[in-house]
């Protein structure tokens, strides 16, 4: 029997997340995408999809295009040993919802925003001048960091986006949560025959974020 796919979220709550896909990065990934969803909103990648008949540029555009949020992570464009030139990704999709943001308005109380990041302190003005006035959020590569300016970003949006108008808990009360979820994951994951190794890899990031919310669900306090 063939499951039907999951329709994308709302447009009004959808946050399109911009990252590198790789396992430093994971505790990050997961941090920010724990925070998208605890705020209210449903987070959105380029993995959330696989084995479609279209392009991964042309999947990309899409869920920009059906994202009225997105969240940028601009901080790993650095050489490495194992990495001889910049990793151009995350700026050209970074560009993309610049365009649309610019160039395929929404109607008037509908509008598009993003929010940037980056590991350090004035990095986005290095790596890409043309954002000089765009104020990015720095996290140090502390999920705790990326939680608080994540949800400073989806609080300020929440009024007249989030259908029950519920204030957005607190930056530390995620961070407190986030921690809670993450003691009870692997008896979580067991449960549903997944193992540990399987549950933190990216290769099960969809059902991670299956059982992240329906923790959050679970757990409203």
């Amino acid at each position: 029997m063939t499951v039907a796919a999951r329709p994308p979220p709302a447009f009004d709550v959808s946050v399109f997340v911009n990252c590198p896909f790789d396992n430093q990065y994971k505790p990050l990934l997961d941090a920010a995408l724990f925070a998208i969803h605890d705020c209210g909103f449903a987070a959105r990648t380029a993995l959330e999809v696989s084995g479609s008949g279209v392009t991964r540029l042309e999947k990309i555009a899409r869920i920009i295009d059906g994202s009225r949020f997105s969240i940028h992570d601009i901080s790993r464009v650095e050489l490495t040993a194992s990495s001889p030139l910049p990793r151009f990704n995350m700026p050209f999709e970074c560009g993309l919802a610049f365009g649309a943001l610019h160039y395929k308005p929404r109607k008037k109380g509908r509008e598009r925003d993003l929010l940037l990041l980056a590991a350090e302190r004035f990095q986005d003005k290095r790596t890409l001048s043309d954002l000089a006035g765009q104020d990015a959020a720095y996290h140090e590569a502390e999920p705790h960091l990326l939680i608080k300016a994540v949800r400073r970003f989806l609080a300020s949006k929440a009024h007249g986006v989030l259908a029950d108008k519920l204030t957005v808990r607190g930056g530390q009360a995620i961070v407190n949560r986030f921690a809670r979820f993450n003691a009870d994951l692997p008896a979580m994951a067991a449960h549903v025959n997944i193992s540990v190794a399987e549950i933190e890899s990216l290769d099960y990031l969809p059902e991670w974020l299956n059982l992240a919310t329906r923790w959050q669900a679970a757990n409203l306090r």
